[in-house]
């Protein structure tokens, strides 16, 4: 009998079909507490053919196949099979017991209890353990990613977590550290794009990120946001092409010791890019010249190098457009109470990102030169399409509502490099 049974599941674990045929019978099982009634199953020509063989009948052409039980129970006993049951091979077959619903939805739950008893095991910090106890219990985001995986496959879910506490324990921000995301990612799981972003590892690393420090400031990008959920956890996406640039600061690193470097640059009244890395270093950003609390910020190169030429003694940073992270970071390490001077482009991208710094820096930053005087000194050629003009309806900050007006109703763009004799910067007093 048991020979007979081992030589059934050897035969049936050769042909694919019968995964397929062998889940409709447990599926019916569940339903009837029983085997019996009919299956329906949508099948390939080969896999026909192969039933066809063992059942002695014609399935016909067609794709989707109707089987009863009855069929299936001649077939066993004409087999040399016979002296097995269906119960006895699916059972022998599949590793697993056959479950009527209550007992399935029993053992699911406890299939599910003892996962997240031995994902919380996992845990040994105390923050990673909160959120991974809220992640399984469906109060954290990322809760469903987990709970459609567990569904449909347990082991990847379980090391797809096991990863992820390696990771969330040794942050590089809690070894007061920064790391490439690549070369951290390799570090953990020896795949540097496990944590790549669109990755399921991807989304629970900005989940925690999300949990543990919270919603980053408004008037950031989507991408900037994830950059910065990264930042700080101590995870550079990108070092090099996520840089700022800055003149006449000088910077105060971890161990409250002056930044050689900065302060290189500004003897010789040098302009810099500063790399995310570099900022990730500083805990503190200054202007260099002495007893000054005044940053000008530009978005254009060309205007920044005019400024630095005209006032060499005052402090500037360009972001170069978009405000990218190693943007938002400079200006978050300058102390409290300095007030920060802003100056974009008069179209309605420069609008945008002139509203996005003044809802994070509020009244710390002054928007420069905002006035119709100047809009009407710069403007240009330009006719700014319909489509331009429509984004200026996301514009609500009062402080940039007489330059969008200016737009709507001149319909034309006015630009920094136009306005360059407009800049003033007023000397600060010692």
């Amino acid at each position: 009998m048991e020979t007979d049974l081992i030589h059934a599941v050897s035969y049936f674990k050769k042909y694919p079909v019968y995964n397929k045929l062998f889940a409709a019978m447990r599926k019916k099982y569940a339903s009837l507490g029983h085997l019996g009634g009919a299956f329906i199953l949508d099948l390939s020509t080969e896999e026909r053919n192969t039933l066809s063989g063992f059942l002695g009948l014609d399935l016909g052409k067609k794709t989707t196949v109707k089987l009863s039980f009855s069929s299936l129970e001649k077939a066993l006993k004409r087999s040399r099979f016979a002296a097995c049951t269906w119960e006895e091979i699916i059972v022998s077959h599949d590793g697993k017991p056959l479950l009527i619903k209550k007992e399935e939805r029993q053992q699911k739950r406890r299939e599910r209890e003892l996962f997240c008893e031995s994902a919380l095991a996992l845990c040994t910090d105390e923050n990673v353990r909160a959120w991974m106890s809220d992640l399984l219990t469906g109060q954290a985001k990322g809760s469903r990613q987990i709970s459609r995986l567990l569904s449909s496959d347990v082991k990847t879910a379980g090391d797809l977590l096991k990863n992820a506490v390696c990771a969330l324990e040794h942050l590089p921000a809690d070894r007061k550290q920064k790391q490439l995301l690549p070369v951290f990612a390799a570090e953990i799981t020896g795949n540097p794009h496990y944590f790549d972003e669109g990755t399921a590892a991807g989304k629970l690393l900005l989940n925690y990120g999300c949990y543990r420090f919270g919603q980053t400031a408004a008037g950031i990008s989507g991408i900037e946001q994830r950059e910065s959920l990264l930042y700080a956890m101590g995870i550079l996406k990108d070092d090099l092409s996520n840089v700022c640039m800055v003149y006449g600061v000088s910077g105060t690193d971890e161990t409250n010791g002056i930044h050689k470097g900065l302060q290189g640059f500004w003897t010789e009244r040098q302009a810099l890019q500063v790399t995310l890395n570099t900022l990730g270093k500083l805990v503190c950003l200054k202007a260099a010249g002495e007893h000054k609390t005044k940053v000008y910020v530009v978005e254009n190169p060309a205007v920044f190098s005019y400024l630095i030429q005209k006032y060499p003694d005052d402090t500037f940073v360009c972001t170069m457009g978009q405000v990218k992270l190693a943007g938002y970071v400079t200006l978050d390490l300058f102390p409290e109470h300095y007030t920060l001077f802003y100056a974009g482009d008069f179209d309605a991208s420069g609008l945008q990102i002139a509203q996005g710094l003044k809802l994070r820096y509020g009244s710390r930053l002054v928007l420069w030169n905002y006035k119709k005087e100047f809009y009407e000194l710069a403007l240009s050629d330009e006719v700014l399409k319909d489509q331009e003009l429509r984004k200026l309806d996301k514009v609500t900050v009062e402080e940039l509502q007489e330059i969008k007006e200016c737009l709507l109703e001149r319909k034309r763009a006015a630009y920094q490099e136009n306005m360059l004799g407009s800049y003033v910067v007023e000397q600060e007093a010692d």
